[in-house]
């Protein structure tokens, strides 16, 4: 009996290790029981969601309960994603081996090291997840246009982490 609860632990372990980000922010808005539904199906999924349509999902989502709010909960893992969205300088001299070694850093921390995401000022307010999603969105209007950096701060760290989890 004890093996087979340590092969299932171990199992479980692999198999969310082997998701994707977006399987696992579906996984997280699956059960997300307040949400809407519709806004859920539309825009749970990166792919779904971007700089040129945020302003069309938070006017489709933000008067539909807490669906933002739990949805936000679910792409940001609530982290705190400051020192990705800012302008990186880790160790500039290694962008002299970039083209050379692109192919490894891509697997490794290439994105979030070696990329400048430029989020800056008031923005970073959404790059600072750890406390919900800011719900003055008409004061960030003109964030929209980081918004690709800040949700592909969101991805990476979600390829690195398991999906949400309500307390």
């Amino acid at each position: 009996m004890f093996r087979v609860a340590v092969f299932c632990a171990i199992a479980a372990v692999v198999l969310a290790k082997g998701k994707t980000p977006n399987e696992k922010l579906k996984e997280c808005c699956a059960t997300l029981k307040e949400a809407d539904k519709e806004c859920v199906e539309r825009f749970c999924d990166f792919n779904a969601i971007s700089q040129t349509n945020i302003l069309n999902y938070l006017s489709t989502c933000s008067e539909r309960g807490p669906t933002v709010g739990n949805m936000w909960d679910c792409v940001s893992l609530r982290h705190d994603h400051t020192e990705c969205c800012k302008v990186s300088q880790h160790h500039p001299e290694l962008f002299l081996f970039l083209p050379r070694y692109q192919n490894f850093f891509q697997k490794c921390t290439y994105n979030s090291v070696f990329q400048a995401k430029g989020v800056e000022g008031k923005c970073l307010e959404y790059c600072s997840a750890q406390d919900g999603v800011p719900t003055n969105y008409l004061d960030y209007l003109f964030c929209t246009e980081s918004f690709n950096e800040i949700r592909d701060c969101f991805h990476e760290h979600l390829s690195k982490n398991p999906a949400f989890k309500k307390h």
